[in-house]
């Protein structure tokens, strides 16, 4: 017993938080091991010491160690590397030593979760206002109490090559595909790592392929992800992380919110529209003015390409020049806001956009009419309610810009039909990025 403790010692490296302690069970030597740092103190005394008493004092006699504790799950032990992982796990670890080398391993993690409230990133007007948290457990019993089903599955996995990390896949058996959660379960257990294990690793694991295209969908919204789930796909939770991954996914899925669905289908038709509108001025607004200006101003009536070339007159540097510099502005207004609080974040937005609007113009680096141009970009993608697609509507608007700057309304074109021909190429886990998802399964 000697050997093995001290080889488990060594595994963790003579970690100092690692506590030891010697007790008796009916006069037989035992030994408690444990994390301070990842285990509860009060939990140990229920689960064991408590009993321990009570044994000592003949009012139990006879228990063996097994029956001696009270948690609810007790796991056996045998190996240095099965008691480390139990460890690392927040278990405490008891063995009596005339029992060869047998540890019973109980749950004793300190619980550190925080209070359950709606996400800053995905508000709503109409839905509840429970979010994920850090904490798996807390997190299935959150999807369980709404979702109410019996046909919900949970299936867990544990990642790491050095350290053991949690991930749970969620699907609804019947509605969800086979194939599609066969094939969701091989690419997670696929992922290999010696960091930790974070939502953004696990979607790099999940995409098919290289693309613009977003193919995982990602959310913190309770309500969001249990209605997802009731319609086929397959959730998948890590412990430790309040973001929710969501597979398979179209890319009707990253315009929706969960007003659109529980206000019904005619409000939801709206809210779609103003969306649609949104998307399509991020994409094409800043690249056809650009075309404009530069190839085909004679589309425009006479008196506002007058106005525009005025406007224009006191520029000097091309168009293309000062599309970008405005929309690098505007994105990084709109960074800022997002990551300062939230007091100070309307203050730098409104501030922050007028002052440095207002003087690019009197100096005569941009125009005033291209302030309103980008304005409406940035307006038009904030409808769009998922950062993801707000990052692929960025990157596509730039190659917009750039091929409205050489080829006018023929860059548009042509990268528009590429796009549409990727678009309905795409199938992430054989299902038509362009299409509804809708599950075969009886």
């Amino acid at each position: 017993m000697q050997s093995m403790l001290e080889e488990i010692k060594a595994r963790l490296f003579q970690t100092e938080d690692l506590i030891v302690r010697n007790f008796d069970v009916e006069g037989e030597p035992a030994m408690l091991m444990y994390l301070e740092t990842l285990c509860d103190p009060s939990k140990i005394e229920i689960s064991l010491f408590k009993q321990w008493f009570r044994v000592k004092s003949h009012e139990y006699g006879g228990l063996p160690l097994n029956e001696l504790l009270t948690a609810v799950n007790i796991n056996t032990c045998l190996r240095s590397d099965e008691v480390v992982k139990a460890l690392l796990s927040g278990k405490a670890l008891v063995c009596v030593l005339a029992a060869k080398e047998v540890w019973y391993a109980l749950d004793a993690q300190q619980s550190n979760v925080r209070s359950i409230h709606e996400p800053e990133n995905e508000r709503s007007i109409v839905g509840e206002r429970a979010g994920f948290v850090e904490h798996l457990n807390v997190n299935l019993n959150l999807i369980r109490i709404r979702a109410s089903s019996a046909q919900l599955k949970v299936h867990y996995i544990l990642l790491g090559k050095q350290s053991n990390h949690k991930v749970a896949i969620l699907w609804e058996e019947g509605v969800a595909e086979k194939g599609i959660v066969e094939e969701t379960i091989r690419r997670v257990a696929a992922l290999k790592t010696n960091m930790e294990v974070h939502p953004g690793r696990l979607q790099r694991q999940l995409e098919e392929k290289s693309t613009i295209f977003p193919q995982v969908y990602s959310s913190e919204r309770v309500d969001m992800t249990t209605n997802l789930i009731m319609q086929g796909r397959v959730a998948i939770l890590c412990d430790q992380s309040s973001t929710c991954l969501i597979v398979p996914v179209s890319f009707y899925t990253f315009l929706r919110s969960i007003d659109s669905i529980l206000l019904g289908s005619n409000v939801a038709l709206v809210l779609q529209s103003l969306r649609a509108i949104g998307v399509f001025l991020s994409l094409y607004i800043c690249s056809l003015y650009i075309a404009i200006v530069s190839f085909h101003h004679e589309l425009l009536p006479s008196q506002m390409a007058i106005s525009i070339k005025s406007s224009l007159e006191n520029v000097p540097y091309p168009p293309i020049v000062e599309a970008i510099l405005m929309i690098v502005i505007f994105q990084l207004i709109a960074e800022a806001t997002i990551r300062l609080p939230s007091q100070i974040a309307q203050m730098v937005g409104v501030t922050g956009g007028i002052i440095i609007s207002e003087s690019l113009v009197k100096i005569g680096f941009v125009s005033n009419v291209f302030i309103v141009i980008v304005a409406l970009s940035v307006i038009g993608s904030f409808l769009i309610p998922t950062y993801q697609m707000r990052i692929f509507v960025l990157i596509v608007q730039l190659l917009f810009v750039f091929g409205a700057w050489v080829l006018g309304f023929y860059g548009i074109m042509l990268l528009t039909a590429a796009l549409l021909i990727h678009f309905f190429a795409l199938e992430p886990f054989g299902v038509p990025y362009c299409m509804p998802i809708r599950s075969k399964a009886k």
